[in-house]
């Protein structure tokens, strides 16, 4: 190895803090010093530097008796640890991008006027792979939810790293549940929905933003603070913005955007702008999100979901269900939940083939899914058992939906040995509703399994309800309460 080769070796293993850039940048690093290359070391660290120095953690210096020109020389930010870059050639960042303006977007820089605004740079490159890499961790950046509000925070909050001379929210036109402390994703007022430009609006078009006092009051609270909610701790001064349509994700094609309107994409800009770009900029950051949305939806439909029968698995089951309790903790509604096991189902298996049984196990999932409502989450938790979470459900509620249940027949007709064979199956359930069987997730699962083993144990397809006095209430079919 050259002493070149060795001064950049030393530079990427112990004069630059790779602890402070990302990872894709230190795995590039310690790639390029494994294979020994020098130009692959050299274009490595010059990416690192210039890293560093748009962070602020390396700064440049000038030496006393030197030229007056900027020299090779740079110290650690809150160290006196001084750095020598002169073996990365000339300025110590050359490739350093020069910062957009305002003019520029004007102009149209940024979008084929690379004459005026120079090359791409390497700094620019690092920052797309930067971007790259946030998107990756988007991906599955809450698996433990599909919730619309949560998708959209997390959008935004990769967006954020990229614009930090926008803010950027989301007003949802329908009320939705909003995590706590997020600032991003907002629900409307009724008082400002009822007037002002939001109310004379027309659905579909955008809106601009002339002046700060004009921003709904959620925004506008958050002017002169910091982004304590995002990529920055820099206070942040509205002066203008723009109001465009964010349209649902189409579900027949995954490019297009949805034609139903589901709220409102704010871009606020502290510098003028002016109207025009605000307005092209937030059209396509708001196509942007809705093509994320749709991304993530899918990606946790594929997380959450069981591959035979479509409807949710174990893994979403474990966590919604607490996450259904503690809301119904909060907003003090009741709360139901019912375990249900196919009766027989072994003998189906045994008798007919396990073909014959995924056949079965799809046409209940399915029955099951058109006798309950939409926001009552069904899941696949066990191999012929499900679990039934019916959210603002009581006891009496719980029963008539137990009812229906019992009373519908689940039927499938297969071909089993050249023969037509109809098979009808029953189902045990065993059930308990919040607050009355207990407040702990695992104490009210542990109640409905021993329910559904009651069931199971007096006769099957009935369904037993827990009782603190003992006298579990039982459901049968085609019969009164008991």
């Amino acid at each position: 190895m050259s002493g070149r080769d060795t001064a950049l070796r030393n530079l990427l293993t112990g004069d630059l803090p790779l602890e402070r850039v990302g990872p894709h940048l230190r795995h590039a690093a310690r790639r390029a010093v494994y294979a020994g290359d020098g130009e692959r070391m050299l274009n490595v660290a010059r990416v690192v530097v210039s890293e560093l120095m748009r962070r602020g953690d390396l700064l440049r210096v000038a030496i006393e008796g030197g030229s007056d020109q900027e020299g090779p020389f740079c110290v650690l930010k809150g160290t006196n640890r001084l750095v020598d870059l002169s073996l990365l050639g000339g300025n110590p960042v050359p490739f350093l991008y020069r910062q957009a303006t305002a003019a520029d977007s004007a102009n149209g820089h940024g979008s084929g006027a690379d004459s005026a605004a120079g090359p791409y740079s390497l700094n620019d490159f690092a920052g797309m792979l930067g971007a790259m890499e946030q998107a990756q961790d988007l991906e599955i950046g809450d698996p433990q939810s599909g919730e619309n509000s949560v998708i959209l925070a997390s959008i935004l909050r990769l967006l954020a790293r990229f614009t930090p001379q926008f803010r950027l929210f989301i007003m949802l036109g329908s009320p939705d549940a909003v995590p706590d402390g997020q600032v991003r994703v907002f629900n409307p007022d009724p008082e400002e929905t009822a007037g002002g430009w939001l109310s004379m609006r027309t659905e579909g078009h955008s809106a601009w933003i002339p002046t700060p006092g004009e921003f709904p009051a959620h925004i506008r609270q958050l002017d002169g603070q910091a982004d304590n909610n995002g990529h920055s701790n820099e206070a942040f001064s509205f002066d203008s913005g723009v109001a465009v349509p964010l349209f649902e994700p189409s579900w027949d094609d995954e490019n297009a955007p949805g034609s139903r309107e589901v709220g409102l994409f704010f871009l606020v800009a502290r510098d003028d702008w002016g109207r025009e770009p605000l307005l092209r900029l937030g059209d396509r950051l708001s196509r942007f999100v809705t093509r994320r949305w749709q991304h993530q939806r899918e990606v946790n439909q594929r997380i959450h979901t069981d591959s035979l029968t479509g409807v949710y698995n174990r893994a979403f089951f474990d966590t919604q269900f607490t996450r259904e309790l503690e809301r119904a903790r909060r907003s003090e509604v009741p709360l139901t939940l019912v375990i249900a096991d196919l009766d027989f189902f072994k003998t189906i298996n045994d008798d007919l083939g396990h073909h014959v049984g995924d056949r079965v196990l799809k046409m209940v999932a399915h029955r099951l899914q058109e006798e309950l409502r939409r926001i009552d989450h069904i899941c696949r938790i066990g191999g012929e058992e499900f679990a039934l979470i019916l959210p603002d459900t009581s006891l009496a509620a719980a029963r008539d939906v137990l009812t229906r249940l019992l009373n519908a027949r689940y039927c499938e007709q297969v071909v089993h040995q050249g023969e037509v064979v109809d098979i009808e199956v029953t189902f045990s359930f065993g059930a308990v509703t919040f607050p009355d069987a207990g407040t702990d997730a695992f104490e009210l699962y542990r109640k409905a399994d021993a329910m559904l083993y009651l069931s199971k144990d007096l006769g099957r397809n009935q369904c037993h309800f827990w009782s603190s006095e003992g006298d579990h209430v039982s459901l049968l079919p085609d019969a009164e309460s008991t």
